[in-house]
């Protein structure tokens, strides 16, 4: 929560008791991801679903009820 705040410069309260979990997700889905160049290059890809993809409705359903467990 605190680098939501940090990176949107939003305050502690509203990412607390404002935003839904949901919004949390979806703002630190946008946020840039880098590898290191000394980085594991055997490591599988992360798998990513296109949540806008009516096909995708189910993965989408399982992943966000494997967060809530």
């Amino acid at each position: 929560m605190a680098g939501t705040a940090k990176t949107y410069g939003l305050t502690f309260d509203y990412v607390l008791y404002e935003m839904s979990y949901a919004n949390l997700i979806l703002y630190g889905a946008v946020l840039p991801s880098y590898s290191p160049k000394g980085a594991d290059r055997d490591n599988k890809p992360q798998e990513t679903i296109d949540a806008d993809d009516p096909r995708n409705r189910d993965k989408v359903r399982d992943f966000l009820n494997s967060i809530k467990d």
